[in-house]
């Protein structure tokens, strides 16, 4: 490859995340908009029936032909509870008190809680800076998390609350992916873990049905975004960026979305971009690009995966909405 064609590919790449990384970001506008119509399980239900439906033409294609074998059921199942069910139905939920810049914020806290996940697994000693950022980016959630007592009233503590348990589940999502994200294409492995998390998602609908309202061309419309864009063109296109794009770089890049969604939601929602979001979404990201920082303890460079780096529970997740 020359070099000017090394050039046009890192472009390429780099187009690519920032455009998955754009439609993640706008994913929690979308859900705002969708609640005009759809209950918070029910519009769950309808989006990953749609990623599913997409996902499921996909896998015919012969490089994604794969079967899951057998002994590999379960965990694949679990992916599907824990990072699509359980991710979908907490965020959902907590969507509906907490303002989409402040939940865009809060998933930008994710690494953190993955990464003391995987200290208590694991058992793996945290060098000093690690365990620093981790403390900045706890000081920087606690801001995020504080509202006065009428916002309390209203239920949006109760819905930070729910985004950091979700945060819970996504990492539980990483670490089962982590032992089968090499046996199957990426496709294929999303496929899997998004029909289970659909089939355990299907009969929550039903608790409802109340509330269903014919669909508007608005709300509808933000469903399919979801569904089609967030869940599965935007991890193709994250997908595409791997391919080239060194992991620091990726992780860097993923520092963009919190950003990309308070920008959203103060350009569609009118949402107040307060200071205290400014400081507190500032201190976060610093506290996830310290704890990402290599250092001489990281002696074993582990190899990165599509799935790990999803850092966006959104197309979930995931990544993650």
């Amino acid at each position: 490859m020359t070099v000017s064609e090394q050039k046009q590919s890192n472009a390429t790449s780099i187009l690519s995340v920032l455009g998955a990384l754009i439609i993640w970001g706008s994913s929690f506008v979308a859900i705002k908009f969708a609640y005009a119509t759809y209950p918070p399980l029910t519009l769950a239900v309808v989006r990953f029936l749609v990623a599913t439906v997409i996902l499921g033409g996909l896998t015919l294609l012969p490089k994604n032909r794969v079967r899951l074998q057998k002994k590999d059921i379960l965990t694949v199942a679990i992916c599907g509870l824990t990072g699509i069910f359980l991710y979908a139905v907490l965020q959902n939920i907590a969507m509906q008190w907490t303002s989409a810049s402040s939940a865009t914020l809060i998933i930008a806290s994710y690494p953190i809680i993955t990464l003391l996940m995987e200290s208590l697994i694991y058992k793996k000693k945290l060098s000093a800076i690690k365990i620093v950022a981790i403390l900045i980016a706890i000081v920087g959630v606690v801001i995020l998390s504080y509202v006065k007592s009428e916002s309390r009233v209203q239920g949006e503590l109760l819905g930070i609350i729910l985004f950091i348990i979700a945060g819970i589940g996504w990492a539980v999502y990483n670490f089962m992916m982590k032992s089968v994200v090499n046996h199957y294409p990426p496709i294929t492995l999303q496929f899997y873990s998004t029909l289970f998390g659909t089939i355990f998602l299907l009969p929550l609908a039903l608790l409802e049905r109340g509330q269903w309202r014919q669909p508007t061309l608005l709300s509808f419309s933000m469903m399919m975004f979801l569904g089609v864009f967030c869940s599965v063109i935007a991890y193709l296109l994250y997908n595409r960026g791997l391919k080239t794009m060194a992991p620091s770089t990726i992780t860097s890049m993923l520092n963009l979305m919190p950003i990309i969604g308070v920008f959203f939601s103060w350009l569609l929602l009118g949402e107040q971009v307060t200071l205290r979001k400014v400081i507190g979404g500032a201190i976060v990201i610093f506290g996830v690009m310290l704890s990402v920082r290599k250092t001489k303890a990281d002696a074993v460079t582990e190899p990165v995966s599509s799935l790990e780096l999803q850092g966006s529970p959104s197309t979930l997740p995931q990544q993650k909405d």
